[in-house]
């Protein structure tokens, strides 16, 4: 009975104690703010908000709920957004306050506050602004003795990693990476060797140029399952490790650092338990290593942009063969290969992919090698492929229809190949997947039936370069799905169909520019979602209807378009380019453009446009290229301009502006070309048009501009070999986000150039190669040519022919060691020619004829080429002697045999001749008149004499 009561009262005290601690539990507050009483620790509270307190901005609310006051809920830091609590005590363990770059991240310092929580485990700050005024890692980290995780990844630290993060033993995740601005960087890794935890590890961008030893540090690591190294400076990867101890590492991405070695004497080949290789961008070179067939593991294999940049022609060093055997990879789903400079047959290199059933390939880009060869049929068998890109090889024949098996494919990129051939609806009978396909620039043809529907949804598609027409290929118009569609270049001759804006009604991206369209645009654009539309180079006629409202970029030049209609918007007030050039456009410029406040591009070149610029157009801002040649237009120098101080290409060449150059041009830095040509200014050139020291390009020829050459050439730093890290890249003028065209599609660039005028290709050729020229020819320029233009050492071009300059040519021209092309002819220079122009080694073309010069032409071998190839470069100077001329200068100056009178009728030479000829024969008449007037007997003689010679006729 005693036993019986004892087991009772037992009994009972373990219900009572165990009703005791579930009532506890229920009191304690669950983590993430599940809790039904605030329990948060007091000094875990004022450490957070004494956290909160070193945050300067916080434009997204993100600690708004971190409160002192308010309801005993919202007191309670457990509850508050980002922070995590034990179930069990209360102690804060962990604060997720990550950001997603943008504006809505937390700015400020990180605050040493944070080591009173003694129990955090996790801690994430990443992609914030919480570098402080120091910019550093803070060390106090160091002494967060319990974590696990710590991610910093994306703050703009700069400096040196602190080695104090070494004493947190306890750590298995660190993140590092990508803290931009000037970056972080470590000259020892030591630190990492007391960490043994650690499993993760991203250093990406850190700099690591110093560290030799780093395979060494990281083989003492062998917890890591995941190592990120990409863009670390590393110098090489192929130091010897006697014993792997890295046998749990998994991923491992050493992308982006320029190793500069031999690709098979890396140290890591023999890592077998990898799953994911990065080694993209590293600059190895030879052939892939045998081991690598050994790596059954792996699933992602990126060894892409692999080639020795400084010996790039060296064969030896980057063109390798597929020769290593993968077949045993069973498990690789990703091979990216693109730009490893492969060679060989492409049927021999699928031979060597794994083989294995069922096969998980998933991706293979082989783009941009020199594969040869054809597309093996039995491809087919690669079942669970979801992209193949072939792209940009030297690949032949026709395309497979096994190609259509692939029911998984989604990306087909065979661009820029040799295939010929056919393609029919036979060659995607069941690609019901497939969303993105370039054919392009290959010689084939799409013969597709105009009511075939496709079985998948299209959304990208290039067919540039193929042969489509000449009928509109009316199969596109199933294609509901497309948002981005290139037939450019198909031999379509045709009129765009009546169901064109509503079968393309989401396409965004559009180039079907270089065929024969004919016809009129449609009407009903308007209702399209166009981004991008490129036409030009066609046949179109009539006007120009209202456009998508969402356009943005329009390239409608080369057509034989007449103008606007009545209520044309001609896109929205996101309009960037405007590219009519080489049309029929007729009347004057519309003040509706002016509505295009972020227009960067106008190109109306080329036209029949007449009248005033609308004074308007100075409130788009953004401007950067402005071309208005080759119309009717007039008045004076558009005041317009003055507005646009980002403009970085002008050309108003070829039209009927007249007036002074304005002062206020000097005011337009950004500009790199300004062509005035064959217009009607006149006046002086304003001085401080050498304010522009990014310009590159000025022709001013034919005009009435008068006056001396400008002062201060020396400002126009591009001309000379100063490096201008200030001025910027024509391509970055105007790139759009979303594709690689840009504004050097939109008009060819002549010049005079050697004394004729050519045709220089591309306008960003002239950005791209840095051509300078000055071509001040046919003004009415005088004075001398100023010394101080010798400093111009990297112009190219320099043309000062038919003005009044006079003076001699400037002693050490010889400097401008960049001239390709000089012409001073058709002036009234004087003087000897400076012997230091057999200094300028690159000259090709040089003109002199027509001056005053004298003296013995200076010797040489350049200058000898050049008299040989242009034999009149030194006529009309009837005082120059010496070889290669006949004229000896030990003789007497005479006039030398192919000079003849000097100068012809377009010289100088000729109406003084007749000047002095006429007044010769004044002079003579007048002493003839003299001597009969006043001498009575010379004048009757001559009356006799005049009466006898009457009297016998």
């Amino acid at each position: 009975m005693h036993h019986l009561a004892a087991a009772m009262l037992v009994l009972l005290c373990c219900c009572c104690l165990f009703l005791a601690t579930q009532q506890q539990q229920q009191l304690q507050p669950a983590a993430g703010g599940n809790r039904a009483s605030p329990s948060c620790i007091p000094h875990e509270r004022d450490a957070l908000l004494a956290f909160k307190h070193g945050v300067t901005s916080d434009t997204g609310g993100i600690l708004s709920s971190w409160r002192r006051d308010g309801r005993h809920d919202e007191q309670d830091c457990c509850r508050w957004r980002g922070v995590r609590c034990s179930n069990r005590t209360g102690h804060v363990h962990e604060l997720r306050l990550g950001s997603t770059f943008g504006p809505d991240n937390l700015a400020g310092q990180i605050s040493p506050s944070l080591l009173a929580l003694d129990h955090l485990e996790h801690l994430d700050l990443s992609r914030n602004e919480l570098e402080g005024p120091t910019g550093r890692i803070p060390e106090f980290l160091g002494s967060l003795k319990n974590l696990k995780y710590l991610n910093l990844s994306g703050i703009p630290f700069y400096g040196g990693v602190p080695p104090q993060l070494g004493n947190l033993s306890r750590l298995q995740y660190l993140d590092l990476s990508w803290n931009w601005m000037e970056g972080t960087n470590s000259t020892d890794l030591s630190w990492l060797t007391h960490i043994p935890s650690i499993q993760y590890l991203y250093l990406d961008q850190v700099n690591l140029s110093t560290v030799e030893d780093w395979p060494r540090v990281m083989n003492m690591l062998p917890s890591l399952r995941a190592l990120h190294l990409s863009y670390c400076s590393l110098a090489s990867a192929n130091q010897s490790l006697p014993h792997l101890n890295l046998t749990n590492l998994e991923e491992l991405d050493a992308s982006g650092n320029s190793f500069h070695h031999p690709m098979v004497t890396s140290w890591f080949w023999n890592i077998t338990s990898l799953r994911f290789l990065y080694l993209s961008g590293t600059s190895m070179y030879g052939q892939f290593p045998d081991a690598l067939g050994d790596m059954t593991s792996l699933q992602v294999l990126d060894l892409s942009y692999n080639y020795c940049l400084y010996d790039y022609h060296d064969d030896d060093k980057n063109m390798r063969s597929m020769i290593t055997n993968i077949k045993n990879l069973c498990n690789l789903e990703v091979l990216n290969l693109e730009y490893t400079l492969l060679y060989g047959d492409v049927a021999e290199l699928f031979r060597n992919l794994p083989q294995c059933s069922p096969n998980k390939l998933q991706e293979l880009d082989l783009g941009w090698n020199h594969l040869t060869g054809m597309v093996p049929r039995w491809m087919g068998q690669f079942m669970s492929l979801v992209v193949l890109d072939l792209g940009s090889n030297y690949i032949t024949g026709h395309v497979p229809y096994e190609i259509g098996k692939l029911s998984n494919l989604t990306h087909l990129d065979l661009s820029i190949n040799k295939l010929d051939g056919t393609i029919t609806e036979e060659h995607f009978a069941s690609a019901r997947s497939l969303q993105y396909i370039d054919l392009s620039y290959n010689a084939l043809k799409i013969e597709i039936s105009s009511d075939w529907q496709p079985p998948s949804t299209l959304e990208y598609v290039n067919f540039a370069s193929c042969q489509m027409g000449p009928l509109f290929p009316v199969w596109l118009q199933w294609n509901m799905s497309i948002t981005y569609l290139d037939i450019s270049s198909a031999g379509i001759a045709d009129r765009l169909p009546q169901w064109f804006s509503d079968g393309f009604s989401n396409v965004e991206f559009m180039n079907i520019s270089n065929n024969q369209l004919n016809g009129t645009l449609p009407a009903d654009m308007g209702s399209m979602s166009l981004l991008q539309l490129y036409l030009s180079s066609n046949k179109l006629t009539g006007q120009i209807p209202t456009l998508p409202p969402n356009i943005t970029w329009l390239d409608l030049s080369n057509n034989l378009l007449l103008g606007l209609t009545g209520h044309s918007a001609v896109g929205s007030a996101n309009l960037r380019q405007l590219s009519l050039f080489s049309n029929r456009l007729t009347g004057h410029i519309p003040e509706s453009f002016c509505k295009f406040q972020r227009l960067c591009v106008l190109d109306l070149s080329n036209n029949f446009l007449e009248g005033e610029p609308p004074l308007c157009l100075g409130v788009t801002e953004y401007m950067k290229f402005v071309a208005l040649s080759n119309n009717s237009l007039s008045g004076k120098f558009p005041s317009f301009l003055q507005n646009l101080t980002n403009v970085h290409f002008l050309d108003l060449s070829r039209n009927k502006f007249s007036g002074r150059l304005p002062m206020w041009i000097g005011s337009l830095t950004s500009l790199r070309v300004i062509r005035l040509s064959h217009n009607k200014f006149f006046g002086s050139i304003p001085m401080n048009i050498t304010n522009l020291s990014c310009l590159q390009y000025m022709d001013l020829n034919n005009n009435k501009i008068s006056g001396s050459l400008p002062i201060y050439l020396s400002n126009l730093k591009f001309m000379t070999n100063t490096s201008m890290m200030g001025c910027s890249d024509g391509i970055e003028i105007i790139v759009s986000n979303s594709n690689e065209i840009s504004y050097y599609h939109l008009n060819n660039f002549s010049t005079v150039w050697k004394g004729q005028e050519l045709n220089y290709g591309s306008i960003q050729r002239i950005f791209d190669t840095s051509m300078t020229s000055i071509d001040l020819s046919s003004n009415d320029l005088t004075s001398e040519i100023p010394e101080e233009i010798v400093v111009l050492d990297a112009l190219v071009n320099l043309n000062l022919s038919r003005n009044y300059l006079t003076g001699v040519i400037p002693k050490k021209i010889g400097e401008m060691r960049s001239l390709q092309s000089l012409d001073l002819s058709r002036n009234m220079l004087s003087g000897e020619i400076p012997a230091t122009v057999s200094n300028l080694t690159f000259l090709s073309y040089l003109e002199l004829s027509y001056n005053d010069l004298t003296g013995r032409i200076p010797s040489g071998v350049q200058l000898d080429t050049l008299y040989a190839e242009y034999p009149s470069m030194y006529i009309g100077n009837i005082g120059l002697c010496g070889h290669p001329l006949q004229n000896n200068c030990s003789s007497e100056r005479h006039a030398p045999k192919q000079g003849g009178l000097g100068r012809t009728e377009e010289g100088y030479g000729i109406p003084f001749f007749y000047l002095g000829l006429g007044c010769g024969f004044v002079v003579g008449t007048w002493i003839a008149f003299g001597v009969l007037l006043f001498k009575r007997n010379c004048r009757i003689a001559c009356f006799r004499l005049s009466d006898k010679l009457y009297g016998k006729v």
